[in-house]
């Protein structure tokens, strides 16, 4: 460590490598040090970016390097368990880029390496460390948002496939199921708990890349418990927004939910026995066009109506990074905000849904 300051190595120079070492000036525990690359003059074109970080020829040389405390993981997703097997062998603090691995298999063996190395593991959910996702935490931990009830989210950006591209290459982990899933189902466990697989399906390219995926997911007792909607999509783009529903108040988080600093608090109202069913014509004009836009102007002097807003610099790294930085420095291996039972949970969960649940289009 450089005195207090948790020396990061990255593997890899991709655009989440580069997002990642760009937030490090935000972080409060971390400094980079280091980049390694599947060629030196990637590398070398990384560090121009982020001057006074050492290049190195290989991912070895690099995770043996005194130089280094920890190392970000931010190769192809098919590559992630054995560059993360490399760094737990030289005894350096992991933090991998989600999907954590291609399969729960290879989770469970990663976490296995990490727990008999007595080395700090994590996956890089980073959107679970937003200040925005404690903040509905505490909501529904005080009972403000009353019985949940619902959590609602859509992720799609539209990306045409390519062969070598490790975001659609079903080859190299790729497909909107693995790269954009695993966001909706981490995070509703992380808001409402563990979870079941109710159903679901996945539309499939000629490729077998997964393009659209919808599914369900069950917390709790069935008939008590929460229930969770997910859809992601590399076939089109969504509306990227999260919704989270109880039965005294819901929350809208603004799109992307993945990177969100604003939400927005509303009550829930109930009709009364006998109200005439349907929607009303006061609710047609507000669900119009006009009336949606008045509901925004307006949203912040009406009764019950709040903004939340957890607005932070940069893309929002540098909280995952702070969380690894307050692990190492407390002694942990495991973080309780993202620990490995839970990514192994939800590769576990990301497989049955790819496999028997799938429908090819």
């Amino acid at each position: 460590m450089t005195g207090s300051k948790i020396r990061w190595g990255i593997f890899g120079s991709g655009g989440i490598a580069r997002r990642f070492a760009g937030d490090m000036r935000f972080s409060r525990t971390g400094v980079l040090a280091a980049v390694a690359s599947r060629s030196r003059a990637n590398a070398e074109g990384f560090a121009q970016i982020f001057p006074g970080m050492t290049v190195f020829d290989d991912y070895r040389d690099l995770a043996a390097s005194d130089q280094v405390d920890a190392i970000y993981v931010a190769t192809p997703n098919a590559l992630h368990k054995d560059h993360s097997l490399i760094a737990i062998g030289a005894g350096k603090a992991v933090l991998c880029e989600k999907p954590f691995a291609c399969d729960a298999a290879e989770a469970r063996e990663v976490a296995a390496a990490a727990e008999a190395a007595n080395v700090f593991c994590m996956e890089a959910m980073w959107t679970r460390f937003l200040p925005i996702m404690g903040d509905l935490r505490q909501r529904i931990a005080s009972g403000e948002l009353g019985q949940m009830v619902h959590l609602e989210a859509s992720l799609g950006f539209a990306r045409t496939e390519g062969p070598g591209d490790p975001i659609t290459d079903p080859a190299l982990g790729g497909g909107a199921l693995h790269d954009l899933g695993c966001y909706g189902m981490s995070i509703a466990e992380f808001l409402l708990g563990p979870f079941q697989l109710e159903g679901g399906s996945v539309e499939r390219s000629d490729t077998g890349s997964s393009r659209t995926a919808a599914f369900v997911l069950r917390h709790g007792q069935a008939g008590a418990g929460a229930l969770s909607t997910i859809s992601v999509s590399h076939a089109t783009q969504m509306r990227n927004m999260l919704v989270l529903s109880g039965s005294k108040a819901r929350v809208t988080l603004e799109a992307p939910f993945i990177q969100a600093g604003y939400g927005t608090l509303s009550p829930i109202r109930f009709a009364e026995p006998g109200a005439a069913s349907g929607p009303s014509l006061r609710a047609h004009l507000s669900n119009s066009l006009y009336g949606q836009k008045a509901k925004r102007m307006i949203r912040a002097v009406i009764p019950g109506h709040a903004k939340i807003s957890a607005p932070f610099p940069g893309s929002g790294l540098q909280f995952e990074i702070d969380e690894v930085g307050t692990c190492l420095g407390s002694g942990r291996t495991i973080s309780q905000i993202m620990p490995l039972e839970t990514t192994i949970s939800v590769l576990d969960t990301l497989e049955k849904l790819d496999g028997s649940q799938a429908s090819t289009s």
